[in-house]
């Protein structure tokens, strides 16, 4: 998990990760979805390991090799992603029938991909006892029209210490998040956090299910941004790391296709990591302002053949 923590801490990091999170399931089947997204998030934790840890071991099993999907250190581990809170598969196998309860090999690394339930982001003003209900603006759904609702950009560390209002912005019927709040404007919180020696993934930004008060906004503003408030959502979006010993003799149910950990049980499992710090937060606020595009495969592909032929490139020499 500091792994985890250091690598969604760096913008970097972050920002690919939260394009892919959207762009990925846009463009892919369900399940092809996932695959990528795992294979994404292998690829850039190790990317992050090698630079600041060269000694840490990051390793796949052999191709169709069934349970755990990475190893760090040795430690196995098995990924599973989910856009919202869902039940996860134990198997994938449909020949099997009357399993009631399973117990994991390994233990879980769980990406939620949103805040779930979306609306049940709240914000608390301490000093007004104000309470806005709001939901993440990358939940609000293409165009992401803001429409009149008023934009919070919130510091929301994910270990539990004082969330603060960085800037609140109104918005017009009809205007988009990114009309309203500029890529460059949040870059400023953004880059302000890091070079604090604070996480990328400490800022976020939600929109209020209608608008503020002029006269809120007024007084937020002349008392002086940030402020301290309280900030909650019922199972926060971000990755979760569910130890080995919590993953036991679980009830499951089973379908034509899995044998599956029941929802009511994922949500145990989220609690339990987020009491246990096992969790680091992933805000994709980013996605108002990606392009809405699918990743292009074939390019990445092509760069080791265009490198061949570089001026500068890696070329066999007579």
């Amino acid at each position: 998990m500091s792994a985890v923590r250091g690598m969604l801490a760096r913008p970097d990091y972050l920002i690919p990760l939260a394009a892919a999170e959207r762009q990925f399931r846009d463009h892919y089947y369900g399940l092809n979805s996932a695959a990528l997204l795992e294979d994404l998030f292998f690829d850039a934790l190790g990317n992050y390991v090698r630079q600041v840890d060269p000694g840490t071991q990051l390793t796949r099993p052999p191709t169709g090799q069934k349970g755990w999907d990475y190893a760090f250190d040795e430690l196995q581990i098995s990924h599973k992603v989910s856009q919202n809170l869902s039940e996860i598969a134990a198997l994938w196998d449909a020949t099997k029938s009357g399993v009631e309860r399973w117990s994991f090999d390994d233990p879980i690394v769980y990406v939620l991909g949103s805040n779930t339930p979306p609306t049940s982001v709240l914000v608390e003003l301490l000093d007004s006892a104000t309470l806005l209900k709001c939901r993440a603006v990358a939940d609000l759904g293409r165009p992401y029209v803001a429409n009149g609702k008023t934009l919070l950009v919130v510091r929301w560390p994910g270990d539990g210490s004082q969330p603060h209002l960085l800037d609140i912005v109104p918005t017009e019927k009809g205007q988009t998040v990114e009309d309203a709040l500029p890529f460059s404007r949040v870059w400023e919180h953004v880059a302000a956090n890091v070079a604090a020696g604070r996480g990328a993934d400490e800022v976020d930004v939600v929109a209020t299910s209608r608008g503020c008060p002029p006269l809120l906004v007024e007084t937020l503003r002349m008392d002086g941004l940030p402020v301290p408030i309280d900030l909650s959502a019922t199972f926060r979006g971000g990755v979760y790391l569910f130890p080995r010993e919590l993953l036991q003799d679980l009830s499951v149910t089973t379908n034509n296709r899995a044998i599956l950990i029941p929802k009511e049980t994922i949500k145990e499992l989220l609690s339990d990591a987020s009491i246990r710090g096992l969790f680091a937060p992933l805000p994709l606020w980013y996605w108002v302002y990606a392009q809405e595009r699918p990743p292009d495969m074939y390019s990445a592909q092509r760069a080791e053949y265009d490198t061949r032929f570089s001026a500068r490139g890696n070329i066999d020499r007579a």
